[in-house]
């Protein structure tokens, strides 16, 4: 049995997308996973399964979609979490509070290259290491045109952002 964190793209954002985490837990049980945990209400699990990742990550999807929720699922192992959390975002530095440090997690690999071929608003910063693109949003994300879709098009795949706050977090669940 092996610990994955499932990171569901863009559900409860407002009210678009809605899935009670109760109702997650529930679905990653009905796959016979064991020990669900969610974090948060954004699409967040943490869980443990005798599959490989590409397997949970089909599966997952189709429960979803199943369950009247398309949408992506980026999974990752709990052992790369703890590697990246141990790592540290590169952005960090003292008074660099957590909300303004985010993790993109992209559906296919991205090359380091077209991270850093990719057109940064002026003072934001976005670097690819270890399968991730960590992202520092200096004046707070809210505002920023460095926005999911921005990346997307950019990377070619879809992602999902979590701050790092979230992304320790997890960590620790594994």
């Amino acid at each position: 049995m092996s610990t994955f964190v499932a990171l569901l793209r863009a559900v409860n954002l407002g009210s678009h997308a809605r899935l009670p985490m109760a109702r997650l837990r529930e679905m990653l049980g009905e796959l016979g996973w064991q020990q669900p945990r969610t974090y948060l209400q954004s699409g967040n699990a943490v869980f443990t399964a005798p599959l490989g990742a590409e397997e949970v990550a089909v599966a997952l999807r189709e429960k979803l979609a199943a369950d009247g929720l398309p949408t992506e699922v980026m999974i990752r192992t709990g052992e790369h979490l703890h590697a990246l959390a141990c790592a540290g975002h590169p952005f960090a530095a003292p008074g660099v509070e957590h909300p303004k440090l985010q993790v993109a997690f992209p559906l296919q690999p991205v090359d380091a290259q077209r991270v850093a071929a990719m057109p940064i608003p002026d003072g934001e910063a976005a670097r690819a290491a270890d399968g991730e693109v960590f992202l520092h949003y200096p004046d707070g994300v809210g505002r920023s045109k460095l926005t999911t879709a921005h990346l997307q098009r950019h990377l070619g795949t879809p992602v999902t952002c979590r701050n790092w706050k979230t992304v320790c977090a997890l960590a620790q669940m594994c």
